[in-house]
């Protein structure tokens, strides 16, 4: 973060909206240029899906209802003098949820671990009288469109090589450390006539992780494919899965 800032003060009365010519351009939004234009200060933002990969049976996921949000607030790129080689430093934030498949399960948090339960976790007041299994039927009848996931917040450094082919062409490859500083489980239902959702912190995330990055560029526009080894949830805090993302970087 240091790094970051220090460049960006020397390189301030360099700020432009958009400089340099279209073969200087990395994509995003260009913040400034060093003394020598050997290095350049940028902008990116990206959007994509995630795909949630090595779940133990009966926690699925739903791919096209789980996102990723990312914003690299700058993006130091140098490239050496007649190279078309360009390595990247950056610094943004990366906001990623995970949705469970279906309306029938939810995550709880029991004793600090993340379970997956049925509706009838959620304790609805009834009559004392009621059976426990009358409760049940009476839970599940009346909570619609439940919809379940984990989401993090987290702030990240990639760190990228990235090989320019053409004007229009070119391939990164790289890391993404993530400092995941925030998760919580929210879940939301209708309850009869009324929306209703739930918010738990402190579901025990994996602090750190770290991201296998590639992106194909063409042009100003890119795809990139995320891929984390590691578990999002710590070791015996819930089930352990991992996370595999995909989409546009611009």
């Amino acid at each position: 973060m240091a790094f970051l800032a220090v460049g960006m003060t020397a390189n301030a009365e360099t700020m432009t909206a958009n400089a340099g010519d279209e073969s200087d351009s990395k994509g995003g939004v260009e913040l400034g240029k060093g003394a020598d234009d050997d290095d350049i200060w940028t902008m990116h933002f990206h959007v994509g899906v995630d795909v949630p990969t090595g779940a133990p049976d009966g926690v699925d996921f739903a791919p096209f209802r789980s996102w990723e949000i990312g914003w690299t607030i700058a993006q130091y790129d140098y490239t050496p003098n007649n190279s078309k080689t360009t390595f990247s430093a950056g610094l943004g934030f990366d906001w990623r949820n995970y949705t469970l498949k279906g309306h029938e399960k939810m995550f709880v948090k029991l004793d600090d671990v993340v379970v997956l339960g049925p509706l009838a976790h959620l304790a609805i007041p009834t009559d004392n009288t009621q059976t426990l299994s009358e409760k049940v039927y009476l839970v599940s009848q009346r909570l619609d469109d439940l919809s379940s996931n984990i989401h993090t917040v987290s702030l990240s450094v990639p760190l990228l090589v990235r090989q320019q082919f053409s004007k229009k062409f070119g391939i990164s490859l790289g890391a993404q450390l993530n400092w995941n500083y925030y998760a919580r489980i929210h879940s939301s239902f209708n309850n009869g006539d009324d929306e209703c959702s739930l918010n738990t912190k402190d579901i025990g995330q994996r602090p750190i992780t770290i991201d296998a990055l590639g992106m194909v560029h063409f042009g100003d526009l890119s795809i990139y494919c995320k891929y984390s080894p590691m578990s999002v949830l710590k070791t015996d805090r819930g089930p352990e899965f991992k996370s595999l993302a995909f989409g546009i970087y611009f």
